[in-house]
């Protein structure tokens, strides 16, 4: 009877063993991707939401971010914004950014409030969702393309 109860202890143990229950999760050790270089300008068009106003494509204005330093997956600049005459709306507002570890991720974040996350679509393209808690607050999509 002994015999039988240690068989089974055994066969038991090794089944835990085989089947990984007692190894502990590995760490990844997948490399980060490659990091993208944002420096330069990124030209495009936005349009959003504003409570109060509604959905809007703000009047065809334009909007440039000047990526003008970068240091690895850090970069800094200024956001400048242009009605349909190319007459600045307002001064150009610092910003500062990271370039997630995935190499395509964004994130933003502007002087005075107001945060982006967004992503690399191509080469010479990228996407923000901008928003902005704020009285009144909104959110857009900022589509931009390297000038």
């Amino acid at each position: 009877m002994k015999q039988k109860a240690a068989l089974c202890a055994t066969v038991l143990l090794l089944a835990v063993l085989i089947c990984g229950c007692t190894t502990s999760p590995g760490e990844s050790t997948a490399a980060p991707a490659e990091t993208p270089d944002l420096l330069g300008n990124w030209t495009g068009q936005m349009t959003g939401y504003e409570h109060g106003k509604g959905y809007t494509d703000y009047a065809g204005s334009t909007m440039t971010l000047r990526v003008a330093e970068q240091n690895g997956r850090i970069f800094s600049g200024e956001i400048t914004f242009t009605n349909s005459s190319g007459y600045a709306t307002r001064e150009a507002t610092p910003c500062a950014g990271v370039i997630g570890r995935d190499g395509r991720a964004l994130t933003l974040v502007e002087e005075g409030g107001g945060y982006s996350s967004g992503s690399i679509i191509a080469p010479e393209e990228i996407e923000f969702i901008y928003a902005n808690g704020a009285e009144p607050f909104s959110i857009a999509i900022d589509s931009l393309k390297r000038s």
